[in-house]
């Protein structure tokens, strides 16, 4: 009997995982879009250097969390190639 893995492992992954894994990444994408969109307007209304600084962390976190999913997809097609 095989034990459960605790983390996902791109390199390990089957098709299953690889979707379940894009759909939590879309979600992360929309919130950290929502997030991104929140603070610009903050930043607007009030100028702050705390919203700019908001700004940047989130607009680098959607970056990476998007080659990420760039990343999962590339797998996927690989799986699906192989299937």
């Amino acid at each position: 009997m095989k034990k459960p893995r605790k983390k996902f492992v791109l390199a390990e992954a089957n098709l299953k995982e690889v979707n379940k894994q894009l759909n939590i990444n879309m979600f992360v994408i929309s919130i950290l879009a929502m997030m991104l969109g929140l603070d610009i307007a903050h930043f607007m209304q009030a100028y702050s250097l705390f919203y700019g600084v908001l700004i940047v962390i989130m607009a680098v976190l959607l970056y990476l969390t998007l080659k990420s999913r760039k990343l999962l997809m590339m797998r996927k097609q690989e799986l699906k190639r192989y299937k």
